[in-house]
């Protein structure tokens, strides 16, 4: 306790708030105890303060000159930030710092100290549970009030490598997350899929039906023991080869791709929702099953998930529609026994930066249904082999463009790109080395179309 104290007394922002409050009380609560609890730097502070919080903030942002953030008039809340620093208002109801406490999520999250007086405040025996590890709703009531908090439990749970308490996965039974926000699920959904070892997590949450609850659009295969049973496989398969195993090997690749923000997470939804229309497209023909389209129809549900039930920007819902319509590809060229360089370079441009997810997941999803994966690998070096050595050579300009076949008289349209396409390919193998060889193949090409 003596290390929050300390704190206390020695931080610049909340001096500059005793300063500014004069003998007004106000309390950090919240996060911002838990974080200094277990040493780490908050981020972000909150407090409660007597009277109105929304009018407390305005007054601080205009004293510091810093911007004032209305969060929820109904909860009397606001935000001031100065050099990317934030502060968080709540005022108190009825001046009742205990109160305060009872209305919040988690017994960690329910401790204030009196920034004046350094009285502690701890009704909930947070502190105890901070100690042990333990994440537990403060109330009954803590959950149902603000249904996301399950979310947040699963996140907290995975960020501070705290335990559930047997009461969380009592009260989650009884929360529906209809009417919470779709961007405050996405969020909070992509931090714990972003976790390195989410994977038991997931199988609680679905256990609690909250995929159901998410995404009504994949209740089919939800309810698909098998299907679905895969899929998690899926995703439990990808979370190992995140960590360990043949991808890590393949340098640069791994880190440049992983590089980018949110690729981790969204590339989970990817490997999670991959056969979510093989319900739909389910077919027994000669004694045998088949699920023709599958990947082109599961592609345009996940842009339901992703933009409907997530909120997720258009750049994200690309990416995993993409990964889901193309994840079949790597499986029939691997099985291909003629697989030519033109077929590699077709998916190499066609992925553009997303071949690398691809791989992975068509590595999970292989080693989910079978366990064998040495076939994926073997392609996989040839494909990335050749990628590297095109990347090492200098940038082929192209013989023939669009102008030239227009002076040919050919007439412009969606042929175009095909015969240009094809006309590239086959530069690119040595077979057309002039444009008048190309204007001549073109022709051949065009009466083929």
């Amino acid at each position: 306790m003596e290390r929050l104290k300390d704190f206390i007394l020695g931080d610049r922002h909340i001096q500059t708030l005793k300063e500014f409050s004069g003998q007004k009380d106000f309390y950090l609560v919240g996060g911002t105890i838990r974080d200094i609890l277990l040493g780490v730097e908050p981020r972000d502070y909150d407090f409660a303060v007597s009277g109105s919080g929304i009018k407390f903030a305005r007054s601080f942002a205009r004293k510091i000159k810093g911007a004032f953030v209305l969060l929820s008039e109904a909860d009397d809340e606001a935000r001031v930030v100065k050099d990317d620093f934030i502060y968080d208002f709540i005022g108190l109801i009825d001046n009742d710092i205990t109160e305060d406490l009872r209305r919040r999520d988690f017994t960690v999250n329910s401790m204030a100290i009196n920034c004046r007086t350094l009285e502690f405040f701890d009704p909930f025996g947070g502190f105890k549970d901070l100690k042990k590890g333990i994440l537990r709703p403060t109330s009954e009531n803590s959950l149902t009030d603000d249904p996301l908090r399950v979310l947040r439990g699963f996140r907290f749970s995975l960020e501070l490598g705290f335990k559930l308490d047997r009461s969380f996965f009592k009260l989650a039974k009884a929360v529906d997350l209809k009417g919470v926000a779709a961007e405050r699920i996405g969020y909070e959904l992509l931090r714990i899929m972003g976790a390195p070892a989410s994977y038991k997590e997931i199988l609680k949450m679905n256990e609690l039906g909250l995929f159901l609850q998410i995404f009504p659009e994949a209740r089919k295969i939800m309810e698909d023991d098998y299907l679905w049973g895969h899929s998690l496989g899926t995703y439990q398969a990808l979370e190992k080869l995140l960590q360990q195993g043949f991808f890590r090997k393949i340098e640069p690749e791994f880190s440049t791709y992983f590089a980018v923000e949110k690729r981790i997470p969204l590339l989970k939804i990817a490997a999670l929702f991959h056969d979510v229309a093989k319900p739909d497209t389910f077919l027994l023909k000669e004694g045998e099953v088949h699920f023709y389209g599958h990947d082109t129809k599961g592609a345009k549900i996940v842009k339901t998930l992703g933009y409907k039930r997530l909120k997720l920007p258009r750049s994200d819902v690309k990416m995993i529609s993409r990964l889901v319509k193309e994840h079949m590809r790597l499986h029939l060229l691997a099985t291909n026994q003629e697989l030519t360089d033109r077929a590699i370079r077709r998916f190499f441009r066609d992925l553009e930066d997303d071949w690398f997810g691809a791989m992975m997941i068509a590595w999970a999803d292989g080693y989910a249904t079978a366990g064998w994966t040495r076939h994926l690998e073997e392609v996989f070096m040839r494909m990335i082999a050749l990628k590297r050595k095109d990347d090492a050579e200098p940038k082929v300009e192209r013989l023939i463009n669009g102008y030239d076949l227009i002076a040919l008289g050919l007439e412009p349209g969606p042929k175009f790109k095909i015969i240009l396409q094809e006309l590239f390919d086959l530069q690119l193998e040595g077979k057309i080395k002039s444009k008048e060889e190309g204007l001549k193949i073109a022709l051949e090409i065009e009466k083929r179309l």
